[in-house]
């Protein structure tokens, strides 16, 4: 009986003893094996952190140099605007310039077809002569060409422009075989050419190109024409026909104009 109180008492103290130490232990070892894995999980998050950081700095790299990209892009792209509106503003110039020689040219040619259309060439004032009474029509009440062509003619310095294109066109009608027909043609033309009516000049002037090749009118009509073209923006076919004025009319005062036209 006595033992077994003995060893009871033995084993009441060795747990008063032991049992906190134990547990205490037990806790020690608890935080030991936390914090390792506390130390672990802290270089995991070192490492990661670490990760995070150089991608983001690749990034930022990344970035940096597509923003130069677009810097240079634009600074390239603004060049080339500057560059093109210079040059655009050059053509502009070169343009105008263009245009004022041209309208130079016209105003100094209509100027000249004016003086002519008072003064006119030597055949028109001629031919604007009144016949002499013995030569005149023999008492038929009818025209002669000469004298119907002569009658329209002189409504064009009085600048009557519209009873002159009913003169020349009841001209045209009636005398359809005389070799003036072509300068009636022309006439109308140059009026029409007067009212801005250039398609219709055109046609005029055309046709005495095509029909009377021996018409007094006919280096006049193809300058005429080479003007119709250029101002068109067909250059190349008025250098073309006013090139045919030096070559086929050279002594033609139209030839003189001509070479005048393409040394501008």
């Amino acid at each position: 009986m006595k033992a077994i109180y003995d060893s009871q008492s033995v084993r009441v103290k060795t747990g008063a003893i032991y049992g906190p130490r134990f547990i205490l232990a037990s806790v020690l070892l608890f935080l030991c094996l936390m914090s390792v894995q506390a130390g672990a999980d802290n270089r995991n998050t070192a490492v990661i952190q670490a990760e995070l950081f150089m991608q983001l700095e690749q990034l930022q790299v990344e970035v940096q140099n597509l923003r130069n990209k677009v810097e240079r892009q634009e600074r390239a792209l603004s060049q080339m605007q500057d560059e093109q509106r210079r040059r655009y503003i050059d053509l502009d110039e070169r343009l105008q310039d263009h245009s004022k020689r041209l309208g130079d040219l016209e105003s100094q040619e209509s100027k000249q077809a004016s003086e002519r259309a008072v003064d006119s060439s030597a055949v028109d004032r001629q031919l604007s002569e009144p016949l002499p009474s013995s030569t005149n029509n023999g008492g038929s009440g009818r025209l002669t060409d000469r004298e119907a062509y002569a009658k329209a003619y002189q409504l064009v310095p009085e600048r009557k422009f519209e009873e002159a294109i009913k003169a020349f066109q009841d001209f045209i009608r009636n005398y359809p075989e005389s070799r003036l027909v072509g300068n009636g043609y022309y006439w109308i033309g140059e009026i029409y050419m007067a009212q801005n009516r250039t398609r219709d000049a055109e046609k005029m002037f055309e046709a005495v190109v095509r029909r009377y090749q021996d018409s007094f009118k006919i280096a006049d009509s193809k300058y005429k024409l080479g003007l119709i073209y250029s101002r068109y923006g067909n250059e190349d076919q008025a250098k073309e026909m006013m090139q045919n004025i030096i070559n086929e009319h050279p002594r033609e005062p139209a030839a003189e104009l001509a070479r005048t036209w393409l040394n501008r």
